[in-house]
Protein backbone atom coordinates (compact mmCIF):
# COMPACT_ATOMS: atom_id res chain seq x y z
CA UNK A 1 0.00 0.00 0.00
CA UNK A 2 1.54 3.50 -0.62
CA UNK A 3 1.07 5.85 2.10
CA UNK A 4 -1.14 9.18 0.77
CA UNK A 5 -1.11 13.02 2.32
CA UNK A 6 -4.26 11.80 4.71
CA UNK A 7 -2.63 9.12 6.09
CA UNK A 8 -0.66 10.25 9.00
CA UNK A 9 -4.07 12.56 9.73
CA UNK A 10 -6.01 9.40 10.02
CA UNK A 11 -3.54 8.08 12.51
CA UNK A 12 -3.61 11.30 14.55
CA UNK A 13 -7.41 11.39 14.26
CA UNK A 14 -6.94 7.43 15.61
CA UNK A 15 -4.70 7.94 18.32
CA UNK A 16 -7.44 10.53 18.74
CA UNK A 17 -10.53 8.94 19.43
CA UNK A 18 -8.60 5.99 21.69
CA UNK A 19 -8.02 8.71 23.62
CA UNK A 20 -11.55 9.75 23.95
CA UNK A 21 -12.50 6.47 23.99
CA UNK A 22 -10.35 5.66 27.32
CA UNK A 23 -11.15 9.19 28.77
CA UNK A 24 -14.84 9.18 28.35
CA UNK A 25 -15.79 6.31 31.00
CA UNK A 26 -13.64 7.69 33.59
CA UNK A 27 -15.63 11.19 33.41
CA UNK A 28 -19.04 9.92 32.87
CA UNK A 29 -18.80 7.49 35.71
CA UNK A 30 -18.88 10.21 38.42
CA UNK A 31 -21.89 11.12 36.73
CA UNK A 32 -23.43 7.64 37.11
CA UNK A 33 -22.38 6.94 40.75
CA UNK A 34 -23.66 10.52 41.64
CA UNK A 35 -25.61 10.10 44.88
CA UNK A 36 -28.45 12.48 45.58
CA UNK A 37 -29.94 13.13 49.35
CA UNK A 38 -33.57 13.72 49.55
CA UNK A 39 -34.78 15.17 52.82
CA UNK A 40 -37.96 17.29 54.33
CA UNK A 41 -36.00 19.64 56.41
CA UNK A 42 -38.02 23.13 55.12
CA UNK A 43 -36.31 26.50 57.24
CA UNK A 44 -37.96 27.75 60.88
CA UNK A 45 -39.78 30.34 59.70
CA UNK A 46 -41.34 28.91 56.20
CA UNK A 47 -44.42 28.65 55.29
CA UNK A 48 -45.62 26.70 53.18
CA UNK A 49 -48.69 27.38 50.97
CA UNK A 50 -50.49 24.09 49.55
CA UNK A 51 -53.69 23.50 47.13
CA UNK A 52 -54.94 20.03 47.18
CA UNK A 53 -57.31 18.65 44.56
CA UNK A 54 -59.12 15.15 44.87
CA UNK A 55 -61.91 13.79 42.79
CA UNK A 56 -63.41 10.34 43.31
CA UNK A 57 -65.86 8.36 41.15
CA UNK A 58 -67.37 5.11 42.87
CA UNK A 59 -69.33 3.07 40.89
CA UNK A 60 -71.13 -0.08 42.70
CA UNK A 61 -72.88 -3.26 40.85
CA UNK A 62 -75.06 -5.58 42.29
CA UNK A 63 -76.72 -8.59 40.98
CA UNK A 64 -80.70 -8.57 42.36
CA UNK A 65 -82.87 -10.94 40.74
CA UNK A 66 -80.82 -12.09 37.76
CA UNK A 67 -80.54 -7.80 37.01
CA UNK A 68 -77.65 -5.76 37.54
CA UNK A 69 -77.95 -2.73 39.97
CA UNK A 70 -75.95 0.05 39.47
CA UNK A 71 -74.89 3.35 41.95
CA UNK A 72 -72.73 6.01 41.18
CA UNK A 73 -70.98 8.64 43.51
CA UNK A 74 -68.90 11.39 43.02
CA UNK A 75 -66.79 13.82 45.21
CA UNK A 76 -64.70 16.27 44.20
CA UNK A 77 -62.79 18.33 46.65
CA UNK A 78 -60.85 21.10 46.90
CA UNK A 79 -58.49 22.34 49.96
CA UNK A 80 -56.39 25.52 50.89
CA UNK A 81 -53.80 25.15 53.40
CA UNK A 82 -50.75 26.51 54.70
CA UNK A 83 -48.14 25.05 57.12
CA UNK A 84 -45.84 27.09 59.29
CA UNK A 85 -42.28 25.60 60.47
CA UNK A 86 -41.91 26.33 64.16
CA UNK A 87 -38.93 24.14 64.63
CA UNK A 88 -36.05 21.91 62.78
CA UNK A 89 -33.43 19.67 63.78
CA UNK A 90 -31.78 16.90 63.08
CA UNK A 91 -35.13 14.19 64.05
CA UNK A 92 -37.73 16.59 62.05
CA UNK A 93 -39.48 19.66 61.43
CA UNK A 94 -42.50 20.94 63.88
CA UNK A 95 -45.03 22.35 61.56
CA UNK A 96 -48.07 23.72 62.08
CA UNK A 97 -50.84 23.14 59.68
CA UNK A 98 -53.99 24.80 59.33
CA UNK A 99 -56.78 24.29 56.79
CA UNK A 100 -57.99 27.73 55.40
CA UNK A 101 -60.72 26.33 53.70
CA UNK A 102 -62.65 23.77 51.65
CA UNK A 103 -65.15 23.07 48.82
CA UNK A 104 -66.66 19.65 48.48
CA UNK A 105 -69.36 18.68 46.15
CA UNK A 106 -70.96 15.13 45.74
CA UNK A 107 -72.72 14.18 43.12
CA UNK A 108 -74.99 10.76 43.39
CA UNK A 109 -75.84 8.25 46.04
CA UNK A 110 -75.82 9.64 49.74
CA UNK A 111 -73.92 12.69 48.32
CA UNK A 112 -75.62 15.72 50.62
CA UNK A 113 -75.60 15.97 54.52
CA UNK A 114 -72.30 14.23 54.72
CA UNK A 115 -70.02 16.15 52.41
CA UNK A 116 -71.18 19.18 54.19
CA UNK A 117 -70.88 17.58 57.66
CA UNK A 118 -66.85 16.63 56.24
CA UNK A 119 -66.89 20.10 55.39
CA UNK A 120 -67.02 21.40 58.15
CA UNK A 121 -65.15 19.27 60.19
CA UNK A 122 -62.14 20.36 58.09
CA UNK A 123 -61.97 23.49 57.39
CA UNK A 124 -60.52 25.90 60.00
CA UNK A 125 -58.86 23.06 61.89
CA UNK A 126 -55.39 23.38 63.42
CA UNK A 127 -53.04 20.53 63.89
CA UNK A 128 -49.23 20.33 64.75
CA UNK A 129 -47.45 17.57 63.65
CA UNK A 130 -44.11 16.05 63.58
CA UNK A 131 -42.19 15.29 60.28
CA UNK A 132 -39.43 13.21 60.00
CA UNK A 133 -36.78 13.58 57.14
CA UNK A 134 -38.38 10.65 55.14
CA UNK A 135 -41.45 12.14 55.41
CA UNK A 136 -43.23 10.35 57.62
CA UNK A 137 -45.60 12.14 59.83
CA UNK A 138 -46.92 12.07 63.76
CA UNK A 139 -49.49 13.89 64.83
CA UNK A 140 -48.57 16.33 67.92
CA UNK A 141 -51.66 17.82 68.77
CA UNK A 142 -54.94 19.29 67.10
CA UNK A 143 -58.05 21.23 67.71
CA UNK A 144 -60.15 19.26 70.35
CA UNK A 145 -63.32 19.08 67.72
CA UNK A 146 -61.29 17.24 65.30
CA UNK A 147 -63.12 13.87 64.22
CA UNK A 148 -61.40 10.54 64.49
CA UNK A 149 -61.42 10.50 60.44
CA UNK A 150 -59.92 14.16 59.66
CA UNK A 151 -57.41 13.14 62.50
CA UNK A 152 -56.75 9.71 60.34
CA UNK A 153 -55.68 12.16 57.53
CA UNK A 154 -53.10 14.36 59.44
CA UNK A 155 -51.37 11.35 61.30
CA UNK A 156 -51.85 8.86 58.62
CA UNK A 157 -48.88 10.36 55.78
CA UNK A 158 -46.35 7.53 55.13
CA UNK A 159 -42.75 8.21 54.44
CA UNK A 160 -42.27 8.49 51.11
CA UNK A 161 -38.33 9.54 50.62
CA UNK A 162 -35.61 7.26 50.95
CA UNK A 163 -33.70 6.65 54.32
CA UNK A 164 -30.06 7.52 52.70
CA UNK A 165 -28.88 8.57 49.81
CA UNK A 166 -29.92 7.24 45.77
CA UNK A 167 -28.30 7.18 43.06
CA UNK A 168 -29.99 8.99 39.79
CA UNK A 169 -32.63 6.44 38.48
CA UNK A 170 -32.47 4.49 41.24
CA UNK A 171 -35.48 3.07 43.06
CA UNK A 172 -36.70 2.58 47.14
CA UNK A 173 -39.82 0.63 48.46
CA UNK A 174 -42.23 1.52 50.82
CA UNK A 175 -44.87 -0.43 52.84
CA UNK A 176 -47.77 1.49 54.70
CA UNK A 177 -51.49 1.47 55.46
CA UNK A 178 -54.50 3.12 54.43
CA UNK A 179 -56.78 3.38 57.51
CA UNK A 180 -60.46 1.85 56.29
CA UNK A 181 -62.52 2.89 59.91
CA UNK A 182 -61.82 4.38 62.57
CA UNK A 183 -59.30 1.56 63.77
CA UNK A 184 -56.04 2.03 62.45
CA UNK A 185 -54.57 -0.96 63.12
CA UNK A 186 -53.20 -2.77 60.08
CA UNK A 187 -56.03 -5.35 60.52
CA UNK A 188 -58.46 -2.38 59.43
CA UNK A 189 -56.23 -1.23 56.72
CA UNK A 190 -55.56 -1.73 52.89
CA UNK A 191 -51.84 -2.26 52.32
CA UNK A 192 -50.45 0.16 49.86
CA UNK A 193 -46.69 -1.13 48.20
CA UNK A 194 -45.24 1.81 46.72
CA UNK A 195 -41.82 2.14 44.53
CA UNK A 196 -40.25 5.47 44.30
CA UNK A 197 -37.71 6.07 41.42
CA UNK A 198 -35.49 9.33 41.18
CA UNK A 199 -35.95 10.22 37.44
CA UNK A 200 -34.09 13.47 37.43
CA UNK A 201 -33.33 16.94 39.03
CA UNK A 202 -33.34 20.35 37.52
CA UNK A 203 -30.42 21.94 35.94
CA UNK A 204 -29.85 23.29 38.95
CA UNK A 205 -30.12 20.33 41.35
CA UNK A 206 -32.35 22.27 43.23
CA UNK A 207 -35.76 20.21 42.16
CA UNK A 208 -36.09 16.51 42.27
CA UNK A 209 -38.38 14.45 39.94
CA UNK A 210 -39.75 11.74 41.61
CA UNK A 211 -41.76 8.57 39.60
CA UNK A 212 -44.47 6.71 41.51
CA UNK A 213 -45.43 3.12 40.82
CA UNK A 214 -47.84 0.90 43.67
CA UNK A 215 -50.18 -1.67 44.47
CA UNK A 216 -52.80 -1.64 46.71
CA UNK A 217 -54.42 -4.91 48.21
CA UNK A 218 -57.10 -5.65 51.06
CA UNK A 219 -58.86 -9.06 52.85
CA UNK A 220 -60.85 -8.29 55.92
CA UNK A 221 -62.32 -11.78 56.37
CA UNK A 222 -61.73 -11.35 59.64
CA UNK A 223 -61.39 -7.33 60.93
CA UNK A 224 -64.99 -6.57 59.32
CA UNK A 225 -66.86 -9.91 60.95
CA UNK A 226 -68.44 -8.19 63.71
CA UNK A 227 -70.18 -5.45 61.08
CA UNK A 228 -71.35 -8.75 58.92
CA UNK A 229 -68.96 -7.95 55.83
CA UNK A 230 -66.24 -9.32 54.00
CA UNK A 231 -64.22 -6.46 51.52
CA UNK A 232 -61.59 -7.45 49.01
CA UNK A 233 -59.94 -5.17 47.49
CA UNK A 234 -56.98 -4.99 44.54
CA UNK A 235 -55.88 -1.77 42.89
CA UNK A 236 -53.02 0.30 41.29
CA UNK A 237 -51.00 3.95 42.09
CA UNK A 238 -49.46 5.70 39.73
CA UNK A 239 -48.04 9.05 39.51
CA UNK A 240 -44.98 11.31 39.95
CA UNK A 241 -44.17 14.00 42.46
CA UNK A 242 -41.11 16.47 43.07
CA UNK A 243 -39.30 18.20 45.68
CA UNK A 244 -37.09 21.08 46.22
CA UNK A 245 -33.88 19.95 47.78
CA UNK A 246 -33.08 23.72 49.17
CA UNK A 247 -36.11 24.53 50.54
CA UNK A 248 -36.70 20.43 51.71
CA UNK A 249 -40.26 20.57 50.80
CA UNK A 250 -42.61 18.92 48.23
CA UNK A 251 -43.87 21.41 45.95
CA UNK A 252 -45.75 19.03 43.72
CA UNK A 253 -47.81 15.60 43.06
CA UNK A 254 -50.20 13.99 41.09
CA UNK A 255 -51.38 10.71 41.48
CA UNK A 256 -54.04 8.75 39.84
CA UNK A 257 -55.28 5.22 41.83
CA UNK A 258 -57.76 2.37 40.54
CA UNK A 259 -59.22 0.25 43.02
CA UNK A 260 -61.70 -2.95 42.28
CA UNK A 261 -63.43 -4.39 45.75
CA UNK A 262 -65.87 -6.76 46.17
CA UNK A 263 -68.14 -6.42 49.39
CA UNK A 264 -69.63 -9.49 50.58
CA UNK A 265 -72.88 -9.65 53.15
CA UNK A 266 -71.66 -13.12 55.34
CA UNK A 267 -75.00 -13.53 56.00
CA UNK A 268 -76.05 -13.69 52.54
CA UNK A 269 -72.76 -13.96 49.89
CA UNK A 270 -74.79 -14.19 46.82
CA UNK A 271 -76.03 -10.33 47.27
CA UNK A 272 -72.13 -9.01 47.05
CA UNK A 273 -71.15 -5.63 45.52
CA UNK A 274 -68.20 -5.28 43.07
CA UNK A 275 -67.37 -1.63 43.47
CA UNK A 276 -64.54 0.06 40.92
CA UNK A 277 -63.36 3.61 42.53
CA UNK A 278 -60.59 5.87 41.00
CA UNK A 279 -59.16 8.57 42.37
CA UNK A 280 -56.84 11.28 41.19
CA UNK A 281 -55.05 13.97 43.39
CA UNK A 282 -53.19 16.97 42.49
CA UNK A 283 -50.93 18.86 44.94
CA UNK A 284 -48.86 22.13 44.22
CA UNK A 285 -46.95 24.45 46.93
CA UNK A 286 -45.14 27.37 47.13
CA UNK A 287 -42.46 28.27 49.70
CA UNK A 288 -42.49 31.68 51.36
CA UNK A 289 -40.08 33.74 52.42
Amino acid sequence: MIPTRSEPARRRLGRALLVVAAIAPLVAAPARAQNVLLRIQPHPGDTMYTTFVQDVEMVGTRNVHSVDTTMTSRMNIVILSHSVVQANDAHGTTVLAITDSVAMQGHGTGAGAPTETLRRAMQGRQARLQISPDGSATLLAASDDVSPEVEAVYSGMPATLPEKSVAMHGTWQRNSYIPISRQSDSTHAATLHTVYRLDSLSADGAIAYISIRGTISRDSSSSMASEGLRVTSAGTVNGRMSMNRKRGWWVESELSIAIKSVVTPMADPGAAMRVQTRITQSMRTTISP
